[in-house]
């Protein structure tokens, strides 16, 4: 069963890359799946603890693509 959600994560995963090469959220799009995998490999738990670093760096990238910034 986990074998299935492993290939509908890396799928996502290769279709956010794929799509996402040439928009504007495509990249945080990437770190949404990522934290998913992350969450859902328990051998990845205690990278767990870098999630709220990463958020605040996507939001911080994202404040930082405004124009009017």
């Amino acid at each position: 069963m986990i074998w299935i959600v492993r290939v509908m994560l890396l799928g996502g995963l290769l279709a956010v890359l794929g799509w996402g090469q040439d928009k504007e959220y495509g990249i945080w799009s990437l770190g949404f799946v990522l934290a998913a995998w992350v969450m859902l490999e328990p051998r990845l738990r205690p990278a767990l603890i870098l999630l709220p670093v990463a958020g605040l760096t996507g939001i911080v990238t994202l404040l930082w693509q405004q124009p009017w910034l």
